[in-house]
């Protein structure tokens, strides 16, 4: 007696797995993505507000010598590469491009 054979493999439900893959990723990606520049965003305007506390002399002069450390400390924090951000994009939107244009997937909603 032989073994029954395996099922042929679904192609059409491999390449919406794919699909959906890829835009699962693509949004995990813009995800950090945002959150890395809301993160930014924050620090920099601390910076603007303690710089306009020492500047109109608001600050005590413990606290002035606090915030310039604070400031001097985020502006040496290092960047993130956008261009990294936005190569990991391009390959994401490229391959949901190419399952699009070969047909393997539902249109796109307008």
């Amino acid at each position: 007696m032989s073994p029954p054979l395996a099922p042929a493999p679904d192609m059409r439900a491999l390449e919406l797995s794919s699909h959906a893959d890829s835009i699962y990723a693509l949004a995990d990606l813009l995800l950090d993505w945002r959150v890395d520049c809301e993160r930014q965003l924050r620090a920099l305007t601390c910076l603007q507000r303690w710089l306009e506390r020492v500047r109109c002399g608001a600050a005590s002069e413990g606290e002035r010598d606090l915030l310039i450390q604070e400031m001097a400390r985020l502006l040496r924090e290092p960047q993130p590469s956008h261009e990294n951000w936005a190569r990991q994009a391009e390959t994401h939107l490229n391959r949901i491009a190419a399952l699009y244009s070969a047909r393997q997937c539902p249109p796109l909603p307008d």
